[in-house]
């Protein structure tokens, strides 16, 4: 216990050292998140696989305003001049978008509006409370009412001298038959330490190289209260780890709800980033499910043993530990194309890796020479060599992996597999994004019945005059709703929704 917990503490060490370092010839900032479903993340990922910007550790979002910034701030303005009209289009809107990150006080960053048209039924899991409409994941955690729903989202923040942070994002929902729900989505405060980021609030994460789903967190849960140490962006280690090439961590611990078995269980996660080469990174991570009402209390150092992959009370099952390791490798003589994959284990609390699962997906930047085509294609299974119901569940915390009947990690669920295909079109000169997708989802492999969905969207993006527009159809086709043979149903969702940003 004590080499695991020195490790821990050996790289964040390191970290502080290389903070100190970056403290002494910079000036300290700090900038409020990137939402995970922002235009900007696919935008910033296909640039930099067209190789039109450098690449950059990608394994733990949300970004930084200040972080986009300077990957942006790599492109010289007289490379930006010789690029084709596609790519010149989508790096036109990054800048303008990103043009003046020096304001201390910004009290309407941007304001949504959306309209929810949602028919059908919940999804639930064979192995665990969790429950969710199937069209409706990596959404932090939302839920809509049957039939029509209104949703408006409204983001703002403040800076003081350059260090701290605070930021809220507010939203209000209205569904069919129901009352107007406020709530704070996303929000909280932060100080920057050198290059370190201390902070505390309500915030959604996702880990790995996956894009439509992560085996150990994503955004498919709300968002969670919790207090968090980062580095927001990449730095190079000092001594012998400079070696590793960039390097970011991310450690968090949050509690869970009460309405579980388990009540109020603690929830945490560390992970690590490295780019040894500018076509390779690698990533590693571990999330446990630890605590609550009684079970054995817990102090820092306990959290740091646990993290580090042991239990409390020795050998015995005491938390729900998942790990994972992950790569990108990014393919420049193929185009930019990238090749990415994670191997998750399921209650790991050893040295070696036991009940897997893994993620595997392609990502082709540019299908044609205008650059306008994209396509990715990612595959995940949750129910490998028939390890039966295993995955996000656990003898003791039985509610599972799970925060408000919504999983942690990868939407399908444990015991599940996914196959995902989407193709994004781009038409600068409308200034707009077509995207068409395909899912097919299988649930309950272990099972006598399995429960399949196969869900095809459409959605059209447009932009102007600092409004954003955009319109989305999915249908799911379901065959075996609730593990009943023969029992058939469809679910469909519609959008439509704008944006005004300043």
């Amino acid at each position: 216990m004590r080499s695991r917990r020195s490790f821990v503490l050996m790289l964040l060490s390191c970290l502080v050292v290389a903070a100190a370092a970056g403290a002494a010839s910079a000036t300290p900032k700090i900038s409020a998140p990137v939402p995970l479903d922002s235009w900007v993340y696919p935008a910033l990922e296909q640039l930099v696989g067209q190789g039109v910007l450098p690449p950059t550790l990608q394994g733990v979002r949300p970004y930084t305003r200040l972080e986009v910034a300077r990957q942006l701030a790599t492109l010289p303005a007289e490379a930006a001049a010789t690029l084709p009209p596609v790519t010149t289009a989508q790096v036109q809107r990054l800048r303008a978008e990103f043009a003046d990150e020096s304001r201390w006080l910004v009290p309407l960053r941007a304001v949504t509006l959306d309209y929810l048209l949602q028919t059908g039924q919940p999804s639930r899991d064979s192995g665990t409370p969790a429950q969710q409409w199937a069209l409706n994941y990596n959404n932090d955690g939302r839920d809509y009412r049957d039939r029509h729903n209104l949703q408006l989202t409204a983001a703002g923040e403040a800076r003081g001298w350059e260090v701290v942070l605070l930021h809220l994002r507010p939203q209000l929902l209205a569904g069919e038959g129901e009352g107007l729900d406020l709530t704070l989505l996303t929000g909280g405060a932060a100080v920057a330490l050198g290059v370190v980021e201390l902070s505390v609030g309500r915030q959604a994460l996702w880990w790995g190289p996956g894009r439509h789903g992560s085996l150990l967190l994503s955004n498919n849960a709300p968002p969670l209260d919790m207090v968090r140490l980062t580095n927001p962006a990449p730095v190079t280690l000092p001594w012998l780890l400079r070696y590793l090439g960039p390097f970011r961590f991310d450690l968090f611990v949050s509690r869970l709800e009460e309405e579980r078995v388990v009540p109020h269980p603690y929830f945490g996660g560390f992970r690590l980033d490295i780019q040894p080469a500018a076509w390779l990174e690698l990533g590693a991570a571990r999330t446990v499910i630890f605590g609550g009402e009684g079970r054995p209390a817990v102090d820092a150092g306990d959290f740091l043993a646990i993290i580090g992959g042991h239990n409390l009370s020795g050998d015995d099952d005491t938390s729900n530990q998942l790990a994972a390791l992950d790569f990108s490798l990014r393919l420049a003589p193929l185009g930019g194309a990238q090749l990415y994959g994670e191997l998750g284990g399921e209650d790991e609390a050893g040295a070696c890796f036991s009940k897997t699962a893994w993620l595997t997906g392609l990502y082709l930047p540019r299908l044609d020479a205008a650059g306008r085509l994209s396509l990715r294609a990612e595959y995940a299974n949750l129910a490998f060599r028939n390890n039966g119901n295993v995955w996000y569940r656990h003898g003791i915390y039985r509610s599972g992996y799970t925060y408000e009947e919504h999983f942690l990690g990868h939407h399908v669920g444990g015991d599940g597999r996914d196959a995902f295909g989407e193709l994004r079109l781009l038409l600068p000169e409308y200034a707009a994004t077509v995207i068409g997708s395909l899912d097919g989802e299988w649930r309950g492999i272990s099972g006598a019945v399995v429960e399949r969905h196969l869900q095809p969207s459409l959605r059209i993006e447009a932009s102007a005059a600092g409004f954003d527009w955009r319109l989305g159809y999915a249908i799911d086709v379901i065959a075996n709703v609730d593990y009943v043979a023969g029992q058939d149903a469809t679910s469909q969702l519609f959008t439509a929704g704008f944006s005004r940003r300043w």
